[in-house]
């Protein structure tokens, strides 16, 4: 078995607490501007029209080349629409909602504690699906941008997860062979996946220890990021 010398990262849920962020980031928006005040209108309520309108607009924007302020304008305006509002907020709360979302660092449970052993050690990287500006701003702001010299993420490479081309990207830029570079994600479906196209070992982080679909084989799976060091330690052991 060969050592590993690089490890490549998703970001959101992996290393980042995306799910966190956006909740709280959306519930600011909506109260700063005065949503909740609204007859009528719950988070609740608010939320289950706004995520689908959302996600289709996420998965269609690099087709249809929206920026990410399109993506979040025409989400807001759709959803004022479909609950019977003025659809003319729309924008405002778009940039609201950035401006938040982009401040906002949360680290995953044992990330704090995981990167600063492996830095210096391993040549680490991250592959996101996501938005540079954020992710970036993300990343600073929490105090960890220093960790990651190789940044490969959505929209300035031009693909996402689970294309390969993010991936080889990524390799090209390691210096390491493919059997010694780790890839750690939350998404069998962008993660796994791309990994395994890739040529790449995969571990699956899984915090709420979601069963694997059948035919599904990563080549680790851990419950917390701590659990990485004992991987990495028995594969620098002689085999």
């Amino acid at each position: 078995m060969t050592a590993y010398k690089a490890i490549l990262f998703d970001l959101d849920n992996t290393l980042l607490d995306y799910d966190t962020s956006e909740r709280e980031s959306m519930q600011r928006t909506i109260r700063d501007h005065g949503l909740t005040d609204r007859e009528g209108l719950t988070w609740e309520l608010f939320w289950t029209s706004f995520a689908p309108i959302n996600w289709t607009y996420w998965s269609e924007r690099m087709e249809r080349k929206l920026h990410i302020s399109d993506v979040l304008d025409y989400s807001f305006r759709d959803t004022l629409v479909q609950l019977g509002f003025d659809g003319a907020l729309s924008k405002a709360l778009a940039k609201t909602y950035w401006e938040l979302f982009c401040s906002s660092c949360l680290l995953m449970d044992g990330a704090e504690e995981l990167l600063p052993g492996l830095h210096g050690s391993y040549e680490l990287g991250i592959i996101s699906n996501g938005i540079g500006e954020a992710q970036r701003r993300r990343l600073a702001i929490g105090g960890i941008s220093h960790y990651f010299p190789h940044l490969f993420i959505s929209d300035e490479v031009g693909v996402g997860k689970p294309h390969r081309l993010i991936f080889d990207k990524a390799v090209d830029a390691l210096d390491a062979e493919r059997s010694e570079i780790l890839f750690v994600g939350d998404s069998l479906t962008d993660d796994y996946a791309g990994a395994r196209a890739a040529g790449i070992d995969f571990c699956y982080y899984n915090p709420h220890r979601k069963p694997a679909r059948e035919g599904i084989a990563p080549h680790y799976i851990i419950h917390e990021l701590t659990e990485l060091n004992g991987i990495m330690k028995r594969e620098e052991e002689p085999q």
